[in-house]
Formats: structure tokens, C-alpha cells, sequence
């Protein structure tokens, strides 16, 4: 008979269930930590209860989702005509979906972000401030093609966003079946946030299209065993897409370097060494040869964009209990922005205010360096725990609260500029699309908005369909890290959290395609005749 122990283990789920408890305790457990109202006996009890109540449910949940799995279709010959319109499909419905957007908010939205690109281009003077390698490609090659236009900007970035979704579903198709990738194409193209952040010329959306290239890439190799980079033109394709999407943003490389890494398992040492010094060279090659050609600009002030999570920190600290700081922190704080400021602007887990502060010198934060604040920032932790664990949970936890909102919409607007650049408004269009927003922010906020709700889907699909003491399975894992890496990385980074909607948005585009990874059934997984990709 087995013991009581094993019986807990195994009604638990072993060390998954256990994993998916602690993670289910913690989301649930930030709210309560942060709250500054709760006593300590109803902070007690709401931890109590918290933890029975994961217990009980998590195991469920995995034994429940561990009997999903998404079955291949036999796909049956079909004449061409019929193959021409299914493939057809794929391209021409995300392509008239955001038609409709365009049309109503004609040609776009243009923040001070992309008007300060837009200058760039017209001058051909460009700073590295947004990286250079995506001002030209976003901006500067639609508007060489159409001779200034600048409607071509945004309608340029749906064709390709059309394109690279269309590819994506139709792989899809081959690998999963009808229903699984109707599912997908819902769960994409009806959130209204895909449609509106499309508006803007942003990095997040040309790196939001990279990522899930080179994810749609990686998925065809997964299926193959690594038949599919074995042709030359794939294995370009690939390398092209991999340097690309690492130059669209400064801290792609947290996505881009883990998805290479689990490629590299399914294709030959050879061919992966071959892959890899290919995007080192490309990517090189566009950094030094190409930037210094046409006279690219290094922006100072770089340090601050990396150390969000120390300044978030000592902020916190310097706000809320500013006598626990030793001299040298409190000594640095005030220079960078006087007493009042901090206390006015300072947010939990947001430095932004006080940065864009015009009483704020952010050049103290060069000057001091960052080793010498991050040294600061553990002297803060010591000196007010409570205060510095509650700064970092509001700094990160966008990236796994289901309870805050981080649902902002991100309406298609233009700022003043000197350009003359406005804005045509449809009214018909622009009506349908807000009247839908209206709904899903009213009846569908989780699935189309909460980044942490699609964290938790990813964590439950990956304890409930991997066992994690067989390799294999982690091979899959290793597909589903990039996004993690990329998210919680990014958090660390960035001063506060006013931009991640659009920030991490791309994380709605590819989790169709990554829960393929977990779900497909593992016996369907080589070189299937069922599977066959022409290109």
C-alpha cells in the first residue's frame, strides 16, 4: 500500500504540481503583500487561505490539461484551386482586418517616438537612441518606395505584419488542424490591441513581426527533426531573420539568443556553428560597417535605460522611509532630484515620472555609474526590506498579476508636430473599432489584455504536458524560455511599467504557435508525410 507521503506526491502532481503551486501562491500572494491597509492576523489568514486554496485547485488543473492534445490532420490532396484559396485566406483576412483600422485613423499614429524617426529619415541624420536598423526598415524604405508619402509608413508595416501572420497560420495548418488554427487566428487577429498598436511605426511592432518569423522558422525545423534549414534558402531565410529581429530592439537578444539555443538541438553542430557566426557577422556588419556609412550617433545617457530595477528600488526607499538610507545613498537620491520631486512624482515600481521630471538630473546616474548604484540599491534592500520587496513586485509584476490592470489601450493618435502630419478620421470605421474595444475591455480583458494571464497559460501547458526529468521534454521547454527571458528581462530593465501594453504585446502573437510546441503529440512530431512544407 503506499504511504500517505506518496499518496500527497502523487495526488499533488509531483514536483510539477508542486511548481505550478508555489507560482499560483505567488501571483496571488503580491496583492496581499503589497496591500498597506492588512494587519498582520488578516495578512496571516489571506496567506492561509491562499495556500489551501492552490493546493486544491492546481492538481486539478494539471490533470485536466495533461489529457489535451492537439492531433494532426491527414491532410487530404486537395486540387490547387482549393490549396490557392485556403493559402489565400491565411494572408488576405489579417490583411482586411487591419485595413479597417487604417482606414479609420488614416495613416496611423505618429508618437514623439516616431516623429523623432521620422525626422531621422527626412534629414538622414540618425541616432541609435531607436535602433537605426529599424528606422530605416520601418520608415525610411516605404517612404524611398512612394516618394515621401507618408500613409506608405503604417500600410508598408501591415503588409508585412499580413504576411508574416499569414506564414504563421498556414504553418500552423500543416503542423495542427483546422479547428486548432481557426482557434489561433481568433485568439490573434479579434484583439483589438493587435489592431490598434499596428497603427504606430513602433520597434515593438517590427520586432513583434521578426519574433514570430523566427518562431514560425523555428517551428517548421521543430516538426522536420531540422529537415526543413537544410535547404539553403531556408537556412538564409533564418539567418537574415534572427539578425534582424535582434537589431529591431536593444534587448532583443533576451528573445533571440534562448530560441536559438533550442534550435541549435535539432539541427547538426556543423550547420548550427555555420547559423551562428552567420547573425555574429550580419549583425556586426550592420552595427559597424553600415551604421558608421551613414554617420550613425551613439546616444549618451545609455546606463539609466538599464538600471530600472536599482532605481526603482532606492526610489522607493528614499520616498517612502528615507531615514534608513545611509549618508551616501541619501546623498546621491537628492541629487539626482530634490526631496519634493521624489515624494510628488515617485510611484511604487516606477521611476519614469521622476525621470522625465524637469527638476530631475538623470547625468548624476552616468556619472555615479552602475556598479556604484547597484551597490546602493543592496545598501537600500538592507536598510527597508518591506519597502524595496514592495517596489520590486510593482516594478515586475505586469509580467504575472492577475489582478492589476495593465490593460491600457493604446488609442492611433499624432502628436503636434512640424510637419504638418495629422490625422483623417473615418467615422464608420472608427466606430466599429471602438464599439468592439468597448466589448472586449468589458467582457473579454483576460485573454485579449493581461499579459500575466497568458504567463500562467504558458506555465500550467508546460508543467502539464512536460515531465521534467526526460530531455525531450525539455527541448520544448526551451522554445517556450525565449518569451519568459525576454518579459521578466525586460522588466528588470525598464524605470516603470506606463508602456507595457505595448511593450509585450508580441507575447499575444506568438503563444498560439508556441503552445504547438507543448500540445502535438510527440508521435507526430518527425518527418511526417502529413507535414510537408514546400518552402
Amino acid at each position: 500500500m503506499k504511504s500517505v507521503s506518496k499518496k500527497l506526491w502523487d495526488y499533488i502532481g509531483g514536483i510539477n504540481g508542486l511548481l505550478l503551486i508555489f507560482y499560483s501562491f505567488f501571483v496571488f500572494s503580491t496583492s496581499v503583500i503589497t496591500s498597506s491597509n492588512l494587519s498582520k492576523f488578516y495578512f496571516i489568514i489571506s496567506e492561509i487561505l491562499i495556500l489551501a486554496l492552490s493546493v486544491i485547485i492546481c492538481p486539478i488543473i494539471i490533470k485536466t490539461i495533461s489529457k489535451i492534445n492537439i492531433t494532426q490532420s491527414k491532410l487530404k490532396k486537395r486540387n490547387q484551386k482549393s490549396q490557392f484559396f485556403l493559402k489565400f485566406a491565411f494572408y488576405i483576412i489579417p490583411l482586411c482586418l487591419f485595413f479597417v483600422y487604417y482606414f479609420a485613423y488614416y495613416p496611423g499614429g505618429f508618437s514623439l517616438d516616431s516623429i523623432s524617426q521620422y525626422t531621422q529619415v527626412i534629414n538622414n541624420q540618425y541616432s541609435d537612441w531607436h535602433p537605426v536598423i529599424q528606422t530605416l526598415f520601418a520608415l525610411k524604405l516605404p517612404l524611398a518606395l512612394t516618394g515621401g508619402w507618408i500613409g506608405s509608413i503604417v500600410l508598408f508595416q501591415i503588409l508585412c505584419f499580413s504576411a508574416v501572420l499569414g506564414y504563421s497560420f498556414n504553418t500552423i495548418y500543416k503542423c495542427t488542424n483546422p479547428k486548432y488554427t481557426a482557434i489561433s487566428m481568433i485568439f490573434v487577429l479579434l484583439n483589438p490591441q493587435v489592431g490598434y498598436i499596428t497603427m504606430y511605426p513602433w520597434k515593438d511592432i517590427s520586432f513583434a513581426i521578426g519574433a514570430l518569423l523566427l518562431l514560425t522558422y523555428s517551428l517548421r525545423i521543430y516538426v522536420t527533426k531540422g529537415e526543413w534549414i537544410k535547404k539553403p534558402i531556408n537556412m538564409v531565410l533564418f539567418i537574415i531573420s534572427a539578425s534582424l529581429t535582434t537589431l529591431f530592439r536593444h534587448n532583443a537578444l533576451l528573445f533571440t539568443i534562448p530560441l536559438i539555443i533550442a534550435v541549435l538541438f535539432y539541427i547538426t553542430r556543423k550547420r548550427g556553428l555555420i547559423i551562428c557566426l552567420s547573425i555574429i557577422v550580419l549583425c556586426l556588419g550592420i552595427k559597424l560597417p553600415l551604421y558608421s556609412a551613414i554617420g550613425v550617433t551613439s546616444p549618451d545617457k545609455r546606463q539609466i535605460e538599464t538600471l530600472g530595477l536599482p532605481m526603482t528600488i532606492i526610489g522607493a526607499v528614499v520616498t517612502y522611509t528615507p531615514e534608513a538610507l545611509d549618508e551616501e545613498t541619501r546623498e546621491f537620491t537628492y541629487k539626482v532630484a530634490p526631496k519634493e520631486v521624489w515624494e510628488e512624482k515617485y510611484k511604487d515600481g516606477s521611476y519614469n515620472a521622476v525621470k522625465w521630471d524637469d527638476r530631475t538630473n538623470n547625468d548624476v546616474i552616468e556619472k555615479y555609474g552602475t556598479q556604484r548604484v547597484i551597490s546602493m540599491m543592496f545598501k537600500s534592500i538592507t536598510a527597508s526590506k518591506r519597502v524595496a520587496l514592495t517596489s520590486l513586485i510593482k516594478l515586475t509584476d505586469a509580467s504575472y498579476s492577475l489582478t492589476d490592470n495593465y490593460d491600457k489601450f493604446v488609442y492611433p493618435s499624432i502628436v503636434e508636430n512640424e510637419y504638418g502630419i495629422s490625422q483623417t478620421i473615418n467615422g464608420h470605421a472608427t466606430a466599429i473599432c471602438e464599439a468592439y474595444r468597448n466589448f472586449i475591455k468589458d467582457f473579454l480583458s483576460y485573454p485579449f489584455l493581461h499579459l500575466g494571464f497568458l504567463h500562467l497559460i504558458l506555465i500550467v501547458s508546460v508543467l502539464s504536458k512536460c515531465r521534467l526529468k526526460k530531455i525531450k521534454d525539455w527541448k520544448k521547454v526551451l522554445f517556450i524560455i525565449p518569451v519568459f527571458a525576454y518579459n521578466f528581462g525586460t522588466t528588470i530593465l525598464l524605470t516603470g511599467i506606463n508602456d507595457a501594453t505595448r511593450f509585450f504585446f508580441y507575447t499575444y502573437l506568438l503563444i498560439p504557435t508556441m503552445l504547438v510546441f507543448l500540445y502535438r503529440k510527440d508521435d507526430e512530431r518527425s518527418s511526417d508525410k502529413n507535414v510537408q512544407f514546400s518552402k
